[in-house]
């Protein structure tokens, strides 16, 4: 939480906001935000075969539908750049938000860290913005 609220993430030490009650109000703002990328990064990280929320926990409908286009458009031809979760579950959209981030998405690879998604996730909203 540290790392995404300093220069890694929303550089809050950048702001240009003066006094300490407007700084406490952007902090609660981003918090938010950063629970979010808590929760998609625990998702992400359980086994398969564990109970993981649905996607409707972080994203509304139509975010979602959003997130199966884009998902359509990044996934790779091979087998192994297939996303390999169920759709409509929580691991699944950030399967895609951390590809949007960068990530390559070979399971030779490591699992994409908070900063991919972070990364992800403002790539995605911009696409939605214009979805």
């Amino acid at each position: 939480m540290f790392r995404m609220l300093k220069k890694e993430g929303f550089n809050i030490e950048g702001s240009e906001l003066e006094t300490g009650w407007s700084i406490r109000k952007l902090t609660v703002l981003l918090l938010d935000t950063i629970l979010k990328l808590m929760q998609m990064h625990i998702a992400y990280n359980e086994p398969e075969e564990a109970n993981v929320p649905d996607a409707d926990l972080l994203f509304s409908q139509q975010e979602q539908e959003c997130l199966t286009a884009v998902n359509k458009t990044i996934e790779g031809k091979t087998e192994a750049l297939k996303n390999p979760f169920p759709i409509g579950k929580l691991n699944h959209a950030v399967w895609t938000l951390s590809r949007m981030g960068g990530w390559k998405g070979y399971a030779s690879q490591r699992k994409p860290g908070m900063t991919t998604m972070f990364n992800g996730l403002k790539k995605f909203y911009d696409t939605y913005q214009g979805w």
